[in-house]
């Protein structure tokens, strides 16, 4: 890969990189209220990150976008597939590293049931709290990431960041439709069909549905099945109707539901502890007979203990907007709820039975009410104001966490319950908040940027366990497994917190020319504070509010007639209490490391060559740095840390100042080129590649060898059809190299040190398939 990065970088330098890709372009003169359903008919990008449609070089945010049919061109079949699109995007799939990451930064809270995101996502204009609500690329319009702090109107999961979508309208003026199919190795089908249908004059149906499926692609040698199969289906319906100039209603409804076949942590064993402890020898001593030989390219599990989740993802939003003379009203209603599954796995990586769980699944809920005015747009003062509240569920009374412990197995057969029979955690958070965000055009070319939100928190949270039938207290399992230790169910346990505080961004952007913006802004974000119960043993934490500064100047440009596109900026943010996690031992605990800082810069850019020709591509470079965080000393310490013990004389320490958060790269970058090459009139052939590059990753603070050297990857994709879009069939490859790379490297929990293991992701394999498209 040396060779491979240095031309990467060196390329980066001569600044042939930028935005990902040419997202839904509009001719300037498009009305904004209409932008969002304008054919591509010019060079300018129009995007909603302000709230309001925009041409993107109009937007004094750093931000990227890129269409839902590039990303399904290029093979791409979830949301989370938009890193490989996006310089600075990461997505975590691991507790320690969960969720969507921008500039490094993202969410690591464990399995805390009251966690919150530090980058949001947006769907339609309604905030997504939990889960996913886009299992399929089929009717999206866009995918916009704005990155740095906007709370100011995003709210209080956007501290980092937002990922905003937006699907597809219905269109009342005429009747049209699209399906599509793909076909990959491992047995990966992807289909999805849609159909707009006018129901008046003035209002329109449009109804979405897909399928997806595929085979796993880790061999349990141990137990003879495969995991990480996956199957999804669900759909989409949405009714638009505008009785009058003045007014509209919008109307989402959605559902899926996925099916996963192992456990969500699809481990082999990367490095093997010692064997001078004959538990270790006796746990691991049998991998050479079961043709197993640990290490970072190991893809078979030795996991005794069987595997499966599956969850319900559904939920309904209203958006009403009504003209009062030259404003805008708008009132988004949204609900949305996520049911898991009764859950299986087991987390000690060997075919010894170690620690077992069977969490019956946590249920969550969430009710939102937005408010808010619009300014017309081109008037002196443009704002939106409005006020915002929420109210979060997690968990009820019906779900319980299981989990039990076998220290000395193989040796000896005893179960310890970890979770004090079976565990039931509830969280309750209800927010409230109102905000004002606007832009004064002190003249053509010098305007003033400034918002202000402020918003209140309540958050309950009770925790208590019951006797587990199963796993009685001094008593054989009901499983025949072993005899249970005594245990003593908890009785019910409370918290609660409240507070209030404030986000918000001020600073001026100058237009050089029409086409040439610079901007500065400083901006304050804020993630509320919150009480958790672990699932599993219940602990009892009290998390702080996370705030962070940040400070942006960039510039924002397009010359030769808007064939190159040229955006950039510098960054600094400095955390305080980020809201993070560690695993002590048994589970992942949400805490607060004291301070922390991200800085460096961001490139996007992009070259029209001529209509038949173009490429794209962005890097980002992100200095992260803990400036102070004591957390438990890893298994395998780094060299140049030093443990030490905490008060209690018992609990192992250290201070982690100097490390780079985990799952942060310091650069990434991506490297794009797109050619569509007509035939004849009836006919289109088209091609695409996508490099995406990742530097060294680390995955705990001061481990030794929890981490990820960097890696690239390469896509391909080509195809012919129809011009104007009628038809189209193609073939496609995702990482064409075959490169292998992992949603994490961890220490094995209840092991000795030097044992660590690989969390596999079906990305970091080579997948070849076909695809068709149909449109009438």
């Amino acid at each position: 890969m040396t060779s491979n990065k240095i031309a990467l970088l060196s390329s980066i330098a001569l600044g042939a990189l930028g935005v990902p890709a040419m997202a839904q372009e509009v001719s300037q003169d498009t009305a904004p209220q209409a932008a969002e359903t304008t054919a591509v008919s010019g060079t300018d990008i129009i995007v909603t990150a302000s709230r309001r449609a925009e041409r993107l070089q109009d937007v004094p945010i750093a931000v990227s976008a890129i269409t839902g049919d590039q990303l399904t061109e290029s093979g791409f079949q979830k949301l989370t597939d938009i890193q490989y699109q996006f310089s600075g995007v990461q997505f975590g799939s691991s507790p320690n590293d969960a969720g969507f990451r921008l500039r490094g930064v993202g969410s690591a809270g464990g399995f805390s049931s009251s966690s919150e995101q530090n980058v949001g996502t947006v769907v339609d204009n309604v905030v997504i709290p939990f889960g996913n609500p886009i299992n399929s690329l089929g009717d999206l319009e866009r995918v916009e990431v704005l990155k740095g702090p906007q709370g100011t109107q995003f709210g209080k999961n956007a501290s980092s960041g937002v990922i905003n979508i937006t699907t597809k309208k219905p269109d009342p003026s005429r009747f049209f439709g699209k399906a599509f199919a793909s076909y990959a190795q491992l047995n990966e089908v992807n289909a999805n069909a849609s159909v707009n249908v006018p129901v008046s004059q003035n209002s329109a149906l449009a109804v979405f549905g897909f399928y997806r499926r595929n085979d796993g692609f880790l061999k349990n040698v141990y137990r003879g099945e495969t995991w990480g199969g996956e199957e999804s289906y669900g759909g989409r319906a949405k009714f638009l109707y505008e009785p009058t100039d003045d007014l509209s209603i919008y109307i989402i409804g959605d559902y899926s539901k996925i099916s996963r076949k192992g456990p969500g942590q699809l481990w082999t064993l990367n490095r093997l502890p010692g064997f001078a402890n004959p538990l270790m020898a006796a746990r691991f001593g049998n991998l050479t007979a079961l043709g197993v030989r640990a290490g970072f390219d190991n893809t078979r599990s030795v996991e005794d203990y069987e595997g499966f989740s599956s969850e319900q993802n559904y939920g309904a939003s209203m958006e009403i907007n009504y003209a009062l003379g030259d404003y805008n009203l708008t009132s988004i209603t949204a609900w949305r709820r996520l049911d898991e599954g009764p859950q299986a796995f087991a987390i000690d990586g060997s075919s010894v039975p170690v620690f077992t769980a069977q969490p019956a699944g946590i249920d969550q809920s969430f009710l939102s009410q937005e408010l808010r005015v619009s300014s017309p747009s081109g008037s002196q003062l443009e704002f939106t104001s409005g006020v915002y509240a929420s109210r979060r569920k997690v968990g009820d009374d019906n779900d319980f966490n299981r989990a039990q412990l076998r220290p000395a197995n193989p040796f000896q057969s005893f179960i310890v319950n970890i979770s004090g029979g079976q565990g039931n955690t509830q969280t309750r958070s209800d927010s409230l908040a109102a905000f004002f965000d606007g832009k004064f055009h002190v003249s053509e070319q010098f305007s003033l940027i400034g918002g202000l939100r402020y918003q209140y928190d309540w958050v309950k949270a009770s925790y208590f366990s019951i006797i587990d039938p199963v796993f009685a207290p001094a008593s054989p399992a009901a499983d025949g497994s072993g005899f249970v230790t005594p245990y003593t169910p908890t009785s019910l346990q409370t918290g609660s917190t409240r507070k209030g505080s404030w986000s918000g961004r001020g600073g001026a952007e100058f237009k050089i020319t029409p086409d040439v913006m610079l901007f500065g802004t400083i901006a304050r974000g804020y993630l509320g504070p919150t009480v958790t119960f672990t699932g599993l043993t219940g602990l009892r934490t009290a998390v702080k509010p996370q705030t962070v500064r940040d400070i942006t100047v960039g510039i924002k440009s397009q010359i030769f007639d808007k064939a190159v596109t040229f955006n950039a900026n510098l960054f600094y943010d400095k955390y305080k209490n980020l809201q993070t996690s560690v695993f002590n031992g048994v589970e992942f605990v949400t805490e607060n490391a004291g301070g922390f800082t991200a800085k460096g810069f961001e490139i996007d850019a992009a070259w029209r060559v001529s209509p038949v020709l173009s490429f794209s591509g962005g890097f980002t470079y992100s200095d992260t740095k803990f400036t102070d965080y004591v957390t438990a000393c890893p298994e395998d310490v780094k060299a140049g840390y030093a443990c030490f013990l905490a008060a209690d004389g018992v609990t192992s320490l250290v201070q982690a100042r100097g490390e780079p958060l985990s799952g942060a790269p310091k650069y990434s970058a991506t490297l794009g080129a797109d050619v569509k090459l007509p035939i004849n009139d009836n006919l289109q052939f088209d091609t695409s590649a996508n490099i995406y590059y990742r530097s060294r990753v680390q995955y705990a603070v001061a481990n030794a060898y929890a981490y990820q050297n960097g890696y690239g990857t390469i896509g391909l994709g080509m195809g012919i059809g129809h011009p104007d879009g009628n038809w189209r069939i193609g073939a496609f490859v995702r990482n064409l190299l075959d490169q292998r790379f992992h949603a994490s490297v961890i220490h094995l929990p209840f092991a000795d040190s030097g044992a660590y293991v690989n969390w596999l992701t079906r990305e970091g394999r080579r997948t070849i398939g076909i695809q068709a498209e149909t449109r009438f």
